[in-house]
């Protein structure tokens, strides 16, 4: 999580509660939320965020930090909770990816760490807190895939069945008479 430059004053503590409490779909939810964790009150934090979650269902950003803040206060297994939600919501997203990744190492759980870490490389090969991350794992970066092969050009359609002439017509015979 982002560390402010400077504590926030109380009028600016008071102005972001008041624009949360009036609106808490507004963006005020996360300075707020960051606000609550410099000063080390998580509870708040917590609560600030999960409306910032249920306010912003297909932003992964809100589940990052709610898991950054579970984190902040040593509760792992709750920020990989977290985390393995957003990945399920955002199964792509660079960022859900690599924190899984590394929360999932640092728990122990080598392989499906190295396969979120991996996952978030392939998806942003430069991306470089990825790759660094990698790095400090001693895993290797996946390979980037081969293009796709050109595609083929369509075999020919079959040649169209010669019409048959129509009856009496030159070229066949009439139909037999039949002798009654």
């Amino acid at each position: 999580m982002p560390s402010p430059g400077k504590p926030l004053s109380p009028a600016e503590l008071a102005a972001l509660e008041r624009a949360f409490s009036s609106d808490p779909s507004s963006g005020a939810w996360r300075p707020l939320t960051e606000a609550y964790v410099s000063m080390g009150r998580f509870m708040e934090a917590m609560v600030v965020c999960k409306k910032g979650v249920k306010a912003n269902p297909a932003d992964p950003s809100p589940r990052l930090l709610l898991a950054e803040v579970y984190g902040a206060q040593g509760k792992d297994r709750k920020a990989l909770d977290e985390l393995l939600d957003a990945q399920r919501l955002h199964p792509d997203d660079v960022a859900v990816n690599r924190m899984a990744g590394l929360l999932l190492l640092k728990l122990g759980e080598k392989d499906a760490g190295v396969a979120a870490l991996q996952k978030a490389a392939a998806a942003r090969p430069d991306d470089h807190e990825t790759l660094e991350a990698l790095r400090k794992w001693g895993i290797a970066a996946p390979q980037p895939r081969p293009p796709p092969p050109p595609p083929r050009a369509a075999p020919p359609p079959p040649a169209a069945p010669a019409a048959a002439p129509a009856p009496g017509a030159p070229g066949r015979a009439a139909p037999p008479v039949l002798a009654r």
